[in-house]
């Protein structure tokens, strides 16, 4: 059963963003605008995920062109970093962001924006689409931009700000030290 989890996860994801996604349209009216921003992250990034998951695209992309044939990163890896890093992250902070502050919701906005340009460079750079780069610019970035304009005009502290960057930089970083472990040789 972990295997078909670990080989299988973005089908089910992709359908949980739809009932999410629906579900928001009932929360809008309870939830003030961060925070249903906040909560619209994560069905927005399940989407984002599909478009990058469905049929290995992703993997196979980056195994095409950063690895040369080579494995960058594993089913696990990918089931690793995208279930239990993004959609707990995600459902953290949005919990977070209920509960405690507003400011946790910066979280999965600056993840998700960083996101953006892993996407849109090698585009540019390689003059041709890749796994991710339609969700990343149509789903990811306005709506990462508009949550973080709609926190910031709540008045949060500068600081939610560095340490919502600081978890986006550090958890891209340990995906890409990762990559690059199992790339080097020896």
């Amino acid at each position: 059963m972990v295997s078909k989890l670990v080989d299988d996860w973005v089908y089910g994801g992709f359908l949980a963003a739809l009932m999410l996604a629906i579900s928001s349209i009932g929360l809008a009216r309870y939830l003030p605008l961060p925070l249903l921003l906040v909560f619209l992250m994560m069905p927005a990034y399940m989407l984002h995920q599909a478009e990058e998951h469905f049929g290995n695209r992703l993997r196979d992309f980056l195994d095409r062109e950063i690895g040369g044939g080579r494995s960058v990163l594993t089913n696990f890896d990918i089931f690793v970093v995208n279930v239990p890093g993004v959609w707990a992250l995600f459902a953290f902070s949005m919990a977070l962001a209920a509960a405690v502050d507003i400011g946790f919701g910066l979280v999965p906005a600056y993840a998700a924006l960083l996101n953006v340009p892993a996407h849109v460079a090698p585009a540019i750079k390689m003059r041709r689409s890749n796994p991710g780069l339609v969700t990343a610019v149509l789903l990811l970035l306005p709506l990462s931009v508009w949550l973080i304009a709609a926190v910031s005009l709540k008045g949060v502290a500068w600081y939610w700000h560095v340490l919502a960057l600081a978890v986006a930089i550090g958890a891209h970083g340990l995906i890409l030290w990762h990559a690059a472990r199992r790339l080097s040789p020896g």
